[in-house]
């Protein structure tokens, strides 16, 4: 079998094609006339589409179903979601409301079957968005890796231009000089260009190309942005690149200054900006520009400047100018320094981005196993209660059922774990789970035996304080990279790299283990009778407590270490 999930993908998605464009019986629903019926399809051939759009759905929850199972162990990802969409389709009962649909044509009730497409449209595009999630994944991860080799090489560009600024102060030969410098300005240039031919093109529309003479006169001396009020035209100027032929003249304000010697009071848009204000072509239009750019536009553009400051920086090299050379060179550094924020930005975003979906996903598992434990533990209290009045055949169905039911909330678990193993930046949640998974692994075991006790019961209590806390911590962590993401939005902060939870609390974490490890110590010791524990089970669960302390003080030692930064 294919175990390429896009032929899933894809028939999804036709299905959803075919569904969303079957709207003839909405129309005959709507206007039943005999012209009407003339130009659309009759109700039996709707019937008959409807029937093999439900049968192509039914044969891909199979494959889905299938194609999970074979991925298991190789792709948990890719495995996690297909389970999902099987486990919504069959939780909204999809195929059977495509047959309901199929008999509401049949016997001609287009107002119902109409009413029952346009909701089960809603529930087959939400399949469709959580069938999707698994490529922008893999979206990510492609640019995570893309913009990691940006950053190589442009760390590359800036120790090579480091070393020619110090080779210029220090005097070395102009001529070996020149040339380390125009290679490096090209490197940079064809790094630029790969930026801007993958990213996307530069789409600011207040992004105007600087021609070569215009860079030889300001190498000469002249500070574009002082010149900028001097060469900017009318308030349209500002939108679209001027004319070659119109690049010389002066503007109406210009012309009416010279003339009056004030601008026009009815022109106050016309004419070059007075004194103390923001000219359009000034810092305040390069803010805008850069306000409307994405990171990597913004990086292709600092590297376009780069590129400029070292080609005037060659040419003074070239001029035996070292001084204003040097000037040039350390502007490019700028330049170059400015690229690499903005790439790093890039990293810092799809981590958050990656961070957020992440999170989610395991505060909703970790919501529906808190309630099915919790479930367990109040079915187990009530048996335990009510022992000796129900008959032993009862006792052991029931406690079957529960061991089953902790045993779904184990494989609940096992997914949680992948998820928090493969974001591989927190110490002490992987290992609060592992010991929640462990003691719903003995309660399983012991509630199929009929077993429902002060140790059944523990066990229960511990691994729902054990859910609750992370479920807890999570939600927590939500809340605060969202606000931090509002932060970011209003420019009042800036993002960082940062670990599926905070320092502070893998911390709390770590405390609560060690208070569990120290309530079970005692309850231990309460049921010992004498010295020394002589019952087999009382002796197991001692040697598996001792083994928890000893996994604990580890993972104290990684977060202390930063093993997992």
């Amino acid at each position: 079998m294919d175990r390429n999930p896009k032929p899933i993908l894809n028939w999804l998605t036709s299905i959803l094609v075919v569904f969303l464009t079957s709207t003839a019986c909405q129309v005959l629903a709507q206007n039943p006339t005999p012209d009407n019926r003339l130009r659309q399809p009759s109700v039996p051939a709707l019937a008959d589409q409807e029937s093999r759009i439900a049968e192509r759905f039914n044969r891909l929850e199979l494959l889905a179903g299938r194609l999970a199972e074979l991925s298991r162990s190789t792709q948990p990802r890719r495995a996690r979601l297909l389970r999902e969409l099987v486990s919504q389709s069959r939780d909204q009962d999809i195929a059977g409301r495509f047959e309901l649909i199929v008999s509401a044509l049949q016997e001609e009730r287009l107002a119902n079957a109409a009413d029952a497409q346009g909701k089960l449209r809603v529930d087959l595009q939400q399949l469709l968005e959580l069938l999707l999630q698994e490529d922008r994944d893999r979206q990510i991860e492609s640019e995570r890796k893309r913009i990691k080799k940006y950053l190589a090489e442009l760390k590359k560009l800036i120790r090579l231009q480091r070393g020619i600024k110090a080779r210029t102060d220090g005097g070395d030969q102009s001529e070996q000089l020149t040339k380390d410098q125009q290679r490096v300005a090209e490197a940079t240039g064809k790094l630029r260009d790969r930026i801007e031919e993958t990213e996307g093109p530069q789409q600011s529309p207040n992004a105007q190309p600087r021609d070569s003479e215009k860079e030889s006169k300001e190498s000469e001396g002249g500070d574009p942005a002082q010149k900028a009020p001097e060469q900017s035209g009318q308030g349209k100027s500002e939108q679209s690149e001027p004319k070659p032929s119109e690049a010389g003249k002066p503007s109406q304000g210009d012309s009416k200054k010279g003339e009056q010697g004030n601008p026009s009071p009815s022109s106050p848009n016309q004419g070059s900006p007075s004194e103390g204000q923001p000219s359009p072509g000034g810092p305040q239009q390069k803010s805008q520009q850069e306000s409307q750019q994405t990171p990597a536009q913004r990086s292709a553009e600092r590297l376009k400047q780069a590129k400029q400051r070292m080609q005037q920086a060659q040419e003074q090299l070239e001029k035996a100018k070292r001084e204003k050379a040097v000037e040039k060179q350390e502007q490019a550094l700028r330049e170059l320094e400015q690229a690499k924020a903005e790439l790093e930005r890039i990293l810092r975003q799809l981590r958050e981005e990656e961070l957020e979906r992440t999170l989610v996903l395991l505060e909703a598992r970790f919501r529906k196993m808190l309630k099915d434990q919790v479930e367990v533990y109040e079915q187990s209290q009530e048996l335990d209660a009510n022992q000796s009045k129900v008959q032993t055949h009862e006792l052991e169905i029931a406690s079957g059922r529960l061991g089953r039911k902790e045993s779904q909330i184990i494989r609940d678990a096992d997914r949680a774990l992948i998820l928090l193993r493969e974001d591989a930046t927190s110490v002490a949640f992987p290992e609060a789970l592992e010991q929640a998974r462990e003691d719903m692994a003995v309660v399983a075991k012991r509630l199929s035996n009929i077993k429902f006790g002060m140790i059944t019961q523990g066990l229960e209590e511990d691994v729902i304080a054990t859910l609750e806390e992370i479920l807890a911590a999570l939600q927590n962590a939500i809340k605060k990279l969202r606000e931090q993401k509002s932060r970011q939005q209003q420019g009042k902060g800036q993002p960082g790299e940062q670990p599926l939870v905070d320092q502070l609390a893998e911390l709390r974490m770590i405390r609560a283990l060690q208070t569990r490890i120290n309530n079970r110590t005692k309850r231990y010791d309460e049921m010992i009778e004498g010295e020394q524990a002589l019952e087999a089970e009382l002796l197991e669960a001692l040697a598996r407590l001792s083994l928890r302390q000893e996994r604990v003080y580890q993972a104290t030692h990684d977060l202390d270490t930063g093993r997992n930064q």
